[in-house]
């Protein structure tokens, strides 16, 4: 199946409102349910951080090296949090997915490899029914073309599974809430790809939403890399365009684009949704930037 879009509504955008600073490159975003944002390279690279907006920010803890004579410090691209508060990271320098247990205050390696290959590079990460944790790998050193993976890993296991390779850099990542599909953007392509999860717990591409026909573009390489996603409970996704510095907001359902969201720089690169709110990242501003949502919503919902 594939969603083509009608024009998006054009309409006077709220103004971004300044929610943190402190950001060290790209920073990757995502919510504990308790109200506090967890947000990647906090402070420095290769730190994960918590912000509430009662008790402030801190430096929850540093990604071990990878190994003794590293000196350079190392940026991590992606976040997630479990049902157990464990904190989910990747390395993407280094090809690692890493679990930080808060009870321990133990950092592990989960996966740094898949049948005796070492990951290249990893962006997304996000944690599914029975705690599996599902990540992608934009691309190998190896091979040409499209070549970046979709990966599961098995918690019962203890291994990671491949569920898609042949993706045209697989960028960010979703959910659905009920667990039952993943949306990937393939940044190389401008597009989202939907997988359905089988009764064998394979994937199955069911749709693509091409994001070069919603924005009347005649080549992906005009849109630019994708960023991060995220989904709320209405099943619209909104879409970091990394190198325009706007979010594409897309109603799953009808396969329309909303709206596109300006984000008052030429870079956007993570996403997450808080309270009646989006947070982006905005690297140059080393900031995170809240979003009101619902004059947006209201302008849409039915």
């Amino acid at each position: 199946m594939v969603f083509a879009a009608d024009e998006a509504v054009e309409t006077s955008q709220p103004p971004l409102q300044l929610f943190a600073t402190g950001l060290a490159g790209h920073s990757a975003m995502c919510c504990d349910g308790n109200g506090n944002v967890l947000v990647t390279n906090y402070r420095h690279l290769g730190s994960v951080g918590k912000i509430s907006t009662e008790l402030g920010a801190l430096v929850l803890w540093d990604a071990p090296k990878a190994n003794a004579d590293q000196e350079e410090p190392f940026p991590l691209v992606g976040l997630a949090i479990d049902d157990d508060q464990r904190v989910l990271t990747l390395d993407a320098e280094h090809g690692r997915l890493l679990r930080w247990n808060p009870e321990t205050k133990m950092v592990g390696i989960l996966a740094d490899r898949y049948q005796g290959r070492r990951f290249d590079s990893l962006f997304a990460v996000d944690v599914g029914p029975g705690g599996n944790i599902y990540f992608t790998e934009p691309e190998r050193s190896s091979g040409d073309g499209a070549n970046g993976a979709l990966y599961r890993f098995d918690v019962a296991t203890n291994r990671p599974q491949l569920l898609a390779d042949g993706l045209h850099q697989p960028t960010g990542m979703v959910l659905s809430s009920d667990g039952k599909s993943l949306l990937v953007a393939e940044s190389a392509q401008a597009r989202i790809a939907v997988f359905q999860f089988k009764d064998d717990a394979s994937a199955e591409k069911i749709a693509t939403y091409f994001l070069t026909v919603m924005l009347d573009v005649d080549n992906a390489k005009e849109i630019g890399r994708l960023g991060h996603v995220t989904l709320d409970r209405r099943g619209w996704l909104y879409v970091a365009l990394w190198d325009r510095g706007e979010i594409a907001v897309i109603d799953t359902t009808s396969g329309k684009l909303l709206e596109l969201i300006p984000c008052g720089s030429d870079r956007v690169f993570g996403l997450t949704l808080w309270q009646d709110a989006l947070l982006m990242s905005i690297p140059s501003k080393e900031a995170i930037y809240r979003y009101d949502l619902r004059p947006l919503i209201g302008r849409h919902a039915p």
